[in-house]
């Protein structure tokens, strides 16, 4: 569902992260990956350096999710990321929200967004890694249309295509 309301995430705000709220993610961060320890970082230093990596990459991809207030989730996302054979791709690195609110439609909010930016920078796919194991996201992103490419170690490429933009016309362009 959209931002229409009829997800009851009315107060749900979707923004850009700041720089000197990394370090709230953290703890976010390595509450979601309870379980799944394999595939994050390892504690909270390795964490922010990971973040503070996110963030320097492209900080217009990275967003949060704020519900009346409270931080309940996070996406880092770049579409200048670079494929296979050197195409344009945006790359998900990373998408996070905390236990207590998953299954509300926050992480799909979120990755819409990310569509959005990637669709804006005219990017033919979205893209991402996803632990073998981690059966639960990797029938998420199937949901959200995307299919295993891939693999590598413990890890599975996903990738799903997204809409092409009509550039926009200009007066100057009959």
């Amino acid at each position: 569902m959209g931002s229409d309301g009829r997800d009851g995430l009315t107060n749900l705000h979707i923004r850009n992260v700041r720089r000197d709220e990394l370090e709230k993610l953290v703890p976010l961060y390595l509450e979601a990956y309870r379980g799944l320890e394999e595939y994050a970082e390892h504690g909270p230093d390795d964490t922010l350096d990971y973040l503070e990596w996110l963030y320097a990459t492209c900080p217009e991809g990275f967003y949060v999710a704020e519900l009346d207030g409270e931080i309940v989730g996070f996406i880092a996302c770049n579409p200048r990321w670079r494929g296979p054979n050197d195409a344009p791709t945006c790359e998900i690195h990373e998408i996070v929200v905390s236990p207590r609110w998953r299954g509300r439609g926050i992480g799909r909010r979120l990755m819409e967004r990310a569509f959005a930016l990637g669709e804006k920078r005219r990017c033919p796919t979205a893209t991402l890694w996803v632990g073998v194991g981690n059966k639960r996201a990797r029938e998420w992103y199937e949901k959200l249309g995307f299919e295993v490419v891939g693999s590598w170690g413990r890890w599975l490429r996903m990738r799903r295509a997204l809409p092409a933009r009509e550039p926009v016309k200009s007066a100057h362009d009959d």
